[in-house]
């Protein structure tokens, strides 16, 4: 099982999942991407970000495959 946490005061100090989360200011939408916390955050735009629910889905998808059982969300400015 994966764990979803929110605006954690800590970041866990073992590997996991991190989205980023914003609003798309042609839309209104939240959207996002995610990276693993031991990659290098290269920032989403354009068609690689997705819409939260979806992109928060396909990181818990990621997470099981990689064995990984925490995915931080925060949200960017």
């Amino acid at each position: 099982m994966v764990s979803v946490i929110w605006t954690p005061k800590a970041m866990p100090a073992k590997k996991h999942l991190v989205v980023h989360v914003h609003r798309d200011r042609s839309s209104g939408v939240e959207k996002g991407y995610f990276f693993f916390s031991d990659e290098k955050d290269w920032g989403g735009s354009g068609p690689f970000d997705m819409h939260l629910k979806e992109v928060i889905e396909r990181a818990k998808s990621r997470a099981l495959d990689e064995g990984v059982d925490t995915v931080i969300v925060i949200s960017k400015p």
